[in-house]
């Protein structure tokens, strides 16, 4: 396996520090520290390259809060130089590792997404003329419970070149964490896949699994056995504790898919794909919020195109009819 060297001066080039400052900046530029950051723009990235250089970089303090939709996260979110940072970073190892990933890996890869994954569970489908069964399983608390030791010997596979794992490390104990990765870090979605990559290869490699999609850590399997797919979730869940990681015990199931497949916001047959309820009635809970709050129109528009662009991936046009009917506020973005 070839392993990588010479990657650092690469992260603290000019160039490279400004197209990550461009990314950083990206949907924020309003924001009190991007304008703050901006008004000392050269002598700021001037700055950041002499501490990457001499190996003085530090990131700082997280700002810590928390979010509620849809349930409650803890996000530790870097300050806009260490973020500058970070895009730095993944820029350099983004191309060592997106070719390694497999097909069937989808999250926070350019290309893919949501909507690409419940294609793809559709044509995994279609290929079927025998009933077909499912294993769907998630990893519990996976986020948090990444260990940094075995993510730094992954890393190691590929990366040769110890200032940038000396660089991740510093990422990742940033606020005294000593195990899990932070949500808020641009590079946490890249260290979780990079994670399950070993898990990837395991399914396709040494089980030789055909059709299985993996969304972060989301995992779904079909076969035309039943059988086969415990001895997959029994094989799944001794390699996680090799990665001291364990399934789900409340999110791990084997069914028929013909009762159909809630994955990724939307429930999927082979012929056809419907909302997952519950986004249904929190858009609905939201649309009479609207009703009755004076938020900015702008706000408003922007939640309601939002729906929109969820549900034309799903045979939803007679919800939206009579959700138009019941809430004109709909007919605002139309």
């Amino acid at each position: 396996m070839k392993r990588h060297r010479n990657l650092y001066e690469k992260i603290y080039d000019m160039d490279n520090l400004r197209q990550a400052y461009r990314r950083a900046r990206r949907h924020k530029g309003k924001k009190f520290y991007v304008v703050e950051f901006e008004e000392h723009l050269e002598e700021n990235l001037m700055q950041l390259q002499k501490e990457l250089r001499e190996e003085t970089w530090q990131p700082l303090a997280y700002k810590v809060f928390t979010t509620f939709d849809p349930k409650q996260r803890v996000i530790h979110a870097p300050r806009f130089r260490d973020r500058i940072v970070q895009h730095a970073l993944v820029s350099v190892i983004e191309p060592i590792y997106y070719p390694i990933f497999i097909h069937d890996s989808y999250a926070s890869l350019k290309d893919k997404g949501t909507h690409i994954a419940v294609n793809r569970l559709t044509s995994f489908l279609r290929r079927h003329e025998e009933p077909v069964y499912v294993l769907k399983c998630d990893v519990r608390k996976f986020f948090d419970s990444i260990d940094h030791g075995i993510l730094i010997s992954i890393l190691r596979k590929k990366i040769g070149d110890e200032r940038v794992i000396g660089m991740c490390q510093k990422i990742l104990a940033c606020g005294g964490i000593t195990r899990g990765v932070t949500l808020g870090n641009y590079t946490s979605q890249w260290f979780a896949n990079i994670y399950l990559n070993e898990l990837d290869y395991f399914l396709k490699h040494e089980l030789k699994v055909k059709e299985f999609i993996r969304y972060m850590d989301d995992v779904v399997v079909l076969s035309e056995s039943k059988i086969r797919l415990h001895q997959v979730k029994q094989h799944i869940d001794a390699f996680l504790k090799t990665l001291k990681l364990e399934l789900h015990p409340r999110k791990q199931e084997i069914f028929p898919a013909q009762v159909g497949i809630d994955f990724l916001g939307y429930v999927t047959w082979h012929d056809h794909r419907k909302l997952r309820k519950r986004n249904v009635w929190r858009f609905i809970r939201r649309l009479r919020g609207f009703e009755e709050s004076s938020d900015s129109e702008a706000h408003i528009t922007g939640s309601i195109m939002s729906w929109k662009g969820y549900a034309q991936h799903a045979d939803a046009f007679g919800l939206n009819r009579k959700l138009t009917k019941e809430h004109p506020i709909l007919e605002v973005a139309s």
